[in-house]
């Protein structure tokens, strides 16, 4: 019992961070997306090479010591804070009682119980660390000795397979650390990595209505594409399955599957013609990998707007690719300036968020990150050239803009390169770690703190933008630089309202990392709230355009703050 199985972890370098969320992932994406508000900035991947294991009716106690050790060690060496081997090793154990919640613990002396209502199942002794050459070993006995004894008595956890119970067992010992810090089983970071690194599929997305499956958008160069997929194409059929009344995360699942097998796509088209009946039509494809698109633009009015819904694999080089398709208008003045609009990106690749800023600098910290594990300090510095080569640059936030985005706000903002329109961004200034587990599950670990190139920590705070669109003065006519034409109407900018945000972000930048409700009172001074489109138009599209066209008003925007270096003061 508790024998060591040797397997050696093996490190993964992929660099994420952001939000999750809860889609139904297709040959790209449903339309229908579940925002999650528990961001996670994610830095790094740690894997652990494990055979595949078919649920059976027996439970592996041996997988289950092999399970708990591996997470003990992981938490104890990487997460952020310092955390006791058995304070974490006995939360999880705790947390067999959502399973069945009968089962109790009891600690005294040198003896730990377990209980079953008012009835002890057994004593067990307390592993003393002094005596011990591997604590997590040691603990990890200890825990499945108590699952067999625990599984003795207690039908609940009797019929509990092992996949139940590491979720149990993890999300008790995760429980006492931060909301950013969590178990996902097999299947769940499956879904996960498929987000990230991206996934055998067609290349679409598509939504539901009453029963029908109907395609919503084609994704360039993709296999829908090819073929001549287009939205609005109403799927009935996947291979030899009618999907008709299915769920949109079922049909994601039967389209997904291995690079380069076959499926055949039955849908029914609309006639453009009145005069003549709908076409059933049949498709073969062969899937690929699919990374879902995150980039789109357009030229509006003589701006540039480029919209990033979020960061994975694909997002630095799309965005470097849109600039070069529109290099010729760019280059001769047509476009006098460009929009980057971050609303609601919950975050997504550390390292492409990076890359992003970069696009627009010369030179500088982008981000820092600092934390307990020798590993999670890291310096991004910027070592490109800015391709619009100082055009003027606006940045579009609100608070459902998280991790990635708050990285190329901040960078952009404190380097004085980009002027940020909207209010408080979410506030989400930490690291996280995704470790992957024997069972191929994964444990994703807070590990480290983003600090700006300013100085402060993003923690709680986010980014205060320069132009406030929750604050009433955005709308004062008094003594603005930029008044609309005659017969034009929309929100009008005053100095006075960028003096008062310089002012805010002062005190913004000198927080260091006191947690005791300063940060919400400093977010107070420009409330995060949500702005997408309307229909009476777009207040931060209005207000970008102003910034732009006025060379006065939009220097006077720009902040470049002298470093404060107070991310960690007491």
């Amino acid at each position: 019992m508790g024998a060591d199985t040797n397997k050696r972890a093996r490190p993964f370098t992929a660099v994420i961070f952001g939000v999750a969320w809860i889609a139904a992932l297709a040959g790209c994406a449903p339309n229908e997306r579940t925002s999650n508000p528990q961001n996670k900035l994610i830095v790094s991947t740690i894997g652990f090479e494990s055979d595949d294991h078919s649920l059976g009716e027996s439970f592996r106690y041996d997988d289950a010591y092999t399970m708990i050790r591996a997470g003990l060690r992981g938490i104890t060496q990487r997460y952020l804070d310092p955390v006791e081997m058995d304070a974490l090793a006995l939360d999880g154990i705790r947390g067999l009682a959502t399973i069945d919640p009968n089962l109790s613990l009891v600690e005294k002396d040198s003896l730990i119980s377990l209980n079953l209502g008012n009835k002890t199942i057994a004593d067990f002794p307390r592993p003393i660390a002094e005596d011990s050459e591997d604590e997590a070993a040691d603990w990890a006995d200890l825990t499945v000795d108590i699952i067999r004894a625990a599984r003795s008595t207690s039908t609940e956890l009797q019929e509990a397979d092992n996949e139940h119970t590491y979720e149990a067992v993890f999300d008790g010992m995760l429980s006492g650390l931060d909301g950013f810090s969590r178990y996902a089983g097999t299947q769940q970071a499956s879904a996960n990595r498929a987000r990230r690194d991206g996934f055998g599929g067609i290349g679409i997305r598509f939504a539901k209505s009453t029963d029908a499956i109907f395609i919503t958008h084609v994704q360039k160069d993709s296999p829908a594409d090819s073929v001549g997929l287009h939205p609005g194409d109403v799927i009935s059929s996947i291979n030899t399955e009618d999907v008709s009344g299915w769920s949109l995360r079922q049909v994601a699942q039967l389209l997904r599957g291995p690079v380069g097998s076959a499926l055949t796509l039955h849908i029914v088209r609309a006639s453009t013609d009145k005069a003549y009946q709908d076409r059933n039509i049949s498709f073969n494809l062969s899937r690929a990998h699919i990374v879902p698109q995150t980039v789109r633009s357009h030229v509006e009015d003589d701006m540039l707007k480029i919209v990033v819904t979020s960061f994975n694999k694909r997002t630095a080089p799309d965005v470097r690719e849109t600039l070069r398709t529109y290099q010729g208008a760019l280059k001769s003045g047509r476009i006098k300036g460009l929009v980057l609009d971050l609303r609601g990106n919950p975050g997504g690749l550390l390292t492409q968020s990076v890359e992003v800023a970069d696009l627009f600098l010369d030179s500088g910290l982008i981000i820092a990150t600092r934390g307990r594990h020798p590993d999670s300090f890291h310096d991004y510095l910027a070592n490109g050239h800015d391709v619009i080569n100082g055009m003027p640059l606006v940045i579009l936030l609100d608070g459902d803009s998280a991790s990635a985005a708050e990285i190329v706000a901040s960078a952009l903002q404190d380097l004085g390169r980009a002027v940020v329109i909207g209010s408080s961004s979410y506030g989400k200034g930490t690291v996280q770690t995704v470790i992957r587990l024997p069972n191929n599950g994964e444990m994703t670990l807070t590990w480290s703190r983003l600090v700006s190139p300013s100085g402060y920590a993003l923690h709680g705070l986010g980014v205060m933008p320069a132009v406030c669109a929750t604050n009433a003065t955005v709308k004062g006519a008094a003594n603005t630089p930029t008044r609309p034409q005659d017969g034009e109407l929309g929100p009008i900018l005053a100095f006075a309202h960028i003096d008062s945000q310089h002012t805010a972000m002062t005190a913004w930048r000198a927080a260091g990392m006191i947690f005791d409700g300063r940060r919400s009172g400093l977010r107070d001074s420009c409330p995060s709230k949500v702005f997408q489109p309307g229909k009476n138009g777009d207040l931060l599209m209005e207000l970008a355009a102003q910034v732009i066209h006025d060379p006065i008003l939009y220097h006077h925007a720009l902040v470049v703050p002298e470093p404060i270096n107070t991310a960690f003061k007491n």
